[in-house]
């Protein structure tokens, strides 16, 4: 329960600074063990150790948020069924992929732009489904939004099929002008109504769904829904769960302000625990990669499982444990660990 451990430290820790910076530094101790356990060690277990996996359903998006990394002038691709297909295989077949806790519906670009956004979200339920009945577990379902294509017929739709067990959006700003300030072509009015609408019908339709949701908060606002204008608290409240986050610049992809003192830095739990599916099939080592810099392989030539074991994703995790990330283009300015 990687995931789920993450999340309850996040929860606890993150208003906690000097405690935060700690635990951050101690990472390096699981990666060690997960990297020898799993890679070095003649016996390893049948399960990989993946945790986490993302799949990209289109590479565009109709937001320009203005700290966003995603290069807005490369080709528009989207998912196919057959790429699904494969990696839902992968997911009930494969024991690689057995301990896989979250199926992220997201990366770079916005997932409800897909035009056969419903059949693909069929087809996960379909196999979420089949798995629960023979008894094979299926890891939690995610879709990120951010909220503007949420209208009520496809809200509809998406709660009736029951294929989520959490919906995320991205909530910025703390007030109407700042929310369409960072989030370049949002418009509240569309955003308050679609996210509230949602939730009157999640009550009705699917009252298991838990809501989530991401605020980024800049610098010079305290991190606190004490002093947010009432329609953006009252979303936030209504939540199951709800972060509030400072900027933040994409693994060094962005900047946002002075860039912090190079440091070695040994390891990455995001390298080790997550695999990131894009539309064309081809495969990165993290969610922080929304240009492709970090891609290690593609599933309409090889399986899932395949690209797992690859000598390109061995050479990142051995480098990342050698402290060598500016050997590594994607990696080069990242501080995550």
């Amino acid at each position: 329960m990687i995931i789920a451990w993450r999340e309850t430290i996040k929860k606890v820790f993150t208003n906690q600074p000097v405690l935060w910076k700690l635990l951050q530094r101690a990472k390096k101790w699981p990666y060690i063990y997960f990297y020898l356990r799993h890679y070095t060690l003649k016996w390893r277990p049948s399960a990989g150790s993946i945790r986490e996996l993302n799949i990209e359903f289109c590479s565009d998006c109709n937001l320009r948020c203005s700290f966003c990394a995603l290069d807005h002038l490369k080709p528009k691709k989207y998912i196919t069924l057959v790429i699904v297909q494969k990696i839902l295989m992968a997911l009930t077949h494969d024991p690689l992929f057995a301990k896989v806790e979250v199926l992220n519906l997201y990366n770079g670009g916005e997932t409800l732009l897909h035009p056969k956004r419903v059949i693909l979200f069929e087809a996960i339920a379909e196999a979420k489904f089949q798995a629960k009945r023979d008894g094979r577990h299926f890891p939690k379902v995610l879709l990120l939004t951010n909220g503007m294509l949420l209208r009520e017929k496809l809200a509809k739709e998406l709660l009736t099929m029951k294929v989520f067990d959490v919906v995320q959006f991205s909530l910025d700003g703390g007030s109407k002008e700042r929310f369409e300030a960072l989030r370049v072509n949002a418009k509240w009015g569309k955003f308050y109504t679609n996210v509230t609408g949602f939730i009157a019908l999640k009550q009705a339709l699917q009252p298991s769904l838990k809501l989530k949701s991401i605020t980024i908060l800049e610098k010079s606002q305290p991190l606190t829904i004490e002093g947010m204008e009432p329609e953006f608290k009252s979303l936030l409240e209504g939540m199951d769960h709800y972060e509030l986050r400072r900027l933040h610049d994409w693994g060094g992809a962005v900047t946002i302000g002075e860039r912090s003192k190079s440091e070695r830095i040994i390891g990455c739990s995001m390298a080790m625990h997550q695999l990131v599916v894009l539309p064309t099939g081809d495969v990165t080592v993290c969610c922080n990669d929304l240009n492709s810099k970090g891609v290690i392989g593609n599933i309409m030539n090889q399986s899932l499982g395949a690209v797992y074991i690859s000598a390109e994703r061995r050479h990142y995790l051995k480098q990342l444990l050698k402290g060598r990330r500016k050997t590594l283009p994607l990696c080069i300015d990242c501080t995550i660990r």
